[in-house]
């Protein structure tokens, strides 16, 4: 292979305007000195994402964010297929991040070595395609409609992909089960959390907290109906729910149901994100078959256990009775689990698991890529 100090990435993230797990990740492969960077995106809005953006080269590709139901899912796809990179030969690699669109700008950049990292493929197309069908009228109407051709058009665009980089067995499980490559050329780097964590508060308070992005497929209203059902606030607990507003109307409906004992706050700091994690009793994650699940690798690594549905990536490092609890997704089994963490015992049991679970740290991660792209670029 080429020294890795050689190697010239051209990164394409359809957008970067959001603080979350993706944009974490993509700053964090950014750090890497090995690489030489250049990120292509479609829309940037830097007061809104992580200030660190600001510290590499982001080429924006158009000016404009799409707007409404058309300009997100027409305008967008039509973006990606017609949009092209100039110069993409040029990179040593063409690197997509996806969770289910970016694909389509092979469509117009097709590259001798293309890599795909995949948080997902498309959620509305596959994993959750009966969840959104069934939102409302529109849905019922249009997704039936459009979703097959996706489909199809989706299989043409992974035609042009090499290899696939994933965060966790469960999506390299749907990518083989819904045959968009094949196994052999999918590398699974593991989760990455951030573990430079110092002063970690071993007495925590009475928070239980669920820190996720505003929208309604995490599901803050079912940790809200269970914690109310618990009754915990009772003997003086809190439910914080926290995150990045991405759903306006859905965190209006979130904060309509505050009060003394349910505190919600959108955009925290990384400082307050921290200070919650720290002082915290126990994290909720709720998910809806979530891809990998990296705030409860973050809870984890503050010593901290975490109840979570028994769905997608979470259950691949959430170990139930030992550093957490797995629980179906109803407002019954949550409370039954929030109920049983207050008991003293079990909970020490439960952080000691949490403190003695397996690091899917930095270095871990790093060391992945810096493989997975050797593998690459030797085939």
């Amino acid at each position: 292979m080429e020294d890795s100090r050689e190697i010239r990435i051209a990164l394409f993230v359809p957008w970067i305007k959001s603080k979350g797990g993706i944009e974490r990740i993509i700053l964090k492969l950014l750090e890497n000195k090995k690489y030489q960077f250049d990120i292509y995106t479609l829309f940037y809005d830097r007061d809104k994402t992580f200030a660190e953006f600001k510290n590499y080269r982001v080429i924006q590709l158009n000016k404009s964010e799409p707007k409404g139901f058309i300009g997100r899912g027409i305008g967008l796809f039509t973006r990606l297929i017609l949009t092209k990179i100039k110069s993409i030969n040029k990179y040593d690699i063409f690197m997509i991040s996806t969770a289910g669109v970016s694909e389509f700008i092979t469509f117009r950049n097709q590259h001798k070595k293309t890599i795909a990292l995949c948080h997902t493929p498309l959620r509305v197309a596959h994993t959750m395609y009966g969840y959104y069908r069934d939102e409302n009228k529109r849905n019922r109407i249009l997704l039936p409609m459009t979703i097959p051709l996706y489909k199809r058009l989706e299989k043409l665009a992974w035609k042009r992909i090499d290899y696939a980089f994933v965060l966790s067995e469960e999506v390299k499980k749907r990518l083989v089960n819904y045959q968009l490559i094949q196994k052999k050329r999918i590398f699974n780097l593991g989760p990455y959390a951030n573990y430079k964590i110092k002063n970690v508060k071993r007495t925590p308070e009475k928070i239980i907290f669920y820190p996720s992005r505003f929208i309604k497929y995490k599901r803050q209203d079912l940790a809200i109906k269970a914690f109310e059902r618990s009754e915990l606030a009772k003997d003086g607990f809190k439910l914080v729910i926290a995150g990045f507003v991405e759903d306006q109307k859905y965190f209006q409906q979130i904060k309509s149901m505050e009060n003394k004992n349910i505190i919600v706050k959108d955009n925290l700091t990384e400082n307050e994100l921290n200070r919650l994690y720290n002082s915290c009793y126990v994290t909720l994650f709720l998910a809806i078959n979530e891809d990998t699940g990296l705030t409860p690798l973050e809870s984890l690594a503050y010593g901290k256990p975490v109840i979570a549905v028994n769905e997608g990536g979470p259950k691949e490092f959430i170990i139930n009775e030992k550093n957490g609890l797995l629980v179906n997704a109803d407002e019954t089994h949550i409370a039954d689990a929030l109920k049983r963490v207050s008991d003293k015992k079990l909970y020490l049991r439960l952080a000691k698991g949490a403190i003695n679970s397996e690091r899917y740290d930095e270095n871990r991660f790093i060391k992945n890529f810096d493989a997975a792209v050797s593998k690459a670029l030797e085939k």
